[in-house]
């Protein structure tokens, strides 16, 4: 059972910190032309010295939007992902409406309406970006119960969610057209669901066929959420339990149904390609065609041993070079997590997490860090994706110390970090 603390969070405190921690952003650094930043976008001044960069991709995101039809065109770039383009369109013809009526009286200027549209569309995807991040605060607030086995205080919460709010990602996305709030969703969303299906009798085949469709259908939302399978593979092979030994008990039902999930979660991708075909459309994805992502591994296998084993380690060197800032958050796990480990060295290893949600933690972020490493494009703001799992194992931690002194420290340290990324210079793209 959760602990009371936490129901008397309410969902709009978490939102009041994400809008406050995002409307801070207006008052980072200016884009100055630097040319070793990288800058795919023009900055939207709002006041003296508040402001932010709309990013290029924007426009793309607007238009297909705008007409959801693009979608069937060849090489259309969103073509990979389109119920996000769809979700663009849900809410964009509906504020597009709104601004209409307000400009016809009086309550906006009069816009031409190409102006019009753009806001409204324009702010529906900002207003997508802000239901992304408060859905991942609220299922880091969930697991912040699980992890502390309702031992956590208030004031960690609180940290975790404003460290989660207030990082590199947020600064440079949440006020443009993007997808990048994913980031924080998907791992936070894939560990919940192998923590839920791990605590939850054995699906049956039917509840395992619905559940397997419904998770496959997510993948043309973000790519990322093709991890959601791995999560449910989690579950299905019982992983995590001393009564029951992961795979080796009942294993053949078990690969049957791993095996048999696997096929009906690919089947939604498959009937959007199938369609496509229908219409004369050949299937394009934006991200393997220009950036290789993970096709570079079907190419390598082409080249000597030799010369696919260097392009292999240099791909995983690229990879953790793409850590960067994210390293020190991993470090911070690390080091508490030693700390911790030393601090109740009497009691067993075991004790240290939760006995489902810690295996549950290993099993997504090994999944996160190894597709990402063989992903084969590197941008530095990929590796925040591990972000929402590194604050769920510090989560799990923070209960081991004195509340007298983690409470602050832990609320010093996030003060300390959304003023270190407001104050640099980027990112902007």
């Amino acid at each position: 059972m959760a602990p009371a603390f936490s129901k008397k969070i309410p969902l709009a405190a978490l939102a009041a910190l994400m809008l406050a921690a995002c409307l801070s952003f207006w008052l980072a650094p200016a884009p100055q032309g630097a040319p070793e930043v990288e800058y795919w976008g023009h900055y939207a001044r709002v006041g003296p010295g508040l402001g932010f960069v709309v990013n290029h991709d924007s426009y793309g995101y607007l238009a297909v939007a705008q007409a959801p039809g693009k979608l069937l065109l060849p090489q259309e770039v969103r073509q990979s992902r389109p119920l996000y383009a769809l979700l663009g369109t849900a809410v964009g013809y509906p504020l597009t409406a709104l601004l209409g009526l307000a400009g016809r009286a009086g309550l906006t200027p009069p816009w031409p309406a190409e102006e019009v549209a753009f806001y409204g569309f324009y702010s529906g995807f900002v207003l997508l970006n802000g239901l992304v991040l408060l859905l991942a605060l609220w299922l880091l607030r969930q697991l912040f119960d699980v992890f502390t086995a309702g031992q956590g205080s208030r004031s960690e919460l609180y940290a975790l969610t404003w460290v989660l709010v207030a990082n590199p990602i947020t600064k440079a996305f949440f006020w443009t057209a993007h997808q990048q709030m994913f980031a924080f969703l998907v791992p936070l969303f894939c560990l919940t669901l192998a923590i839920r299906l791990r605590l939850r009798p054995t699906l049956s085949w039917v509840g395992l066929g619905g559940l397997a469709l419904g998770l496959g259908v997510l993948p043309l939302v973000y790519g990322s959420f093709v991890l959601a399978w791995p999560a449910l593979a989690f579950g299905i092979l019982r992983i995590g339990s001393d009564q029951e030994p992961g795979i080796t008990a009942g294993w053949p039902a078990k690969l049957g149904k791993t095996a048999f999930s696997a096929a009906l979660f690919g089947l939604p991708t498959l009937a959007w390609i199938i369609l496509l075909e229908l219409v004369g459309t050949t299937y394009y994805n934006h991200e393997a065609e220009r950036f290789h992502q993970l096709v570079w591994l079907l190419e390598a296998r082409h080249l000597p041993l030799s010369e696919a084993l260097g392009l292999v380690g240099g791909k995983l060197l690229e990879y953790l070079a793409s850590i960067q800032l994210m390293g020190l958050w991993l470090l911070a796990g690390a080091g508490l997590y030693a700390a911790t480990r030393w601090r109740i060295r009497a009691q067993p290893a075991a004790a240290l997490l939760p006995p489902i949600a810690g295996p549950a933690l290993a099993w997504v972020a090994a999944s996160f860090v190894l597709f990402f490493a063989l992903l084969g494009y590197y941008p530095e703001r990929l590796a925040f994706t591990l972000l929402p799992l590194v604050l769920c194992l510090l989560a799990a931690l923070s209960p081991r110390w004195p509340r007298r002194y983690a409470g602050p420290a832990a609320l010093a340290v996030a003060a300390g970090w959304h003023l270190y990324v407001l104050l640099s210079y980027g990112p902007f793209s």
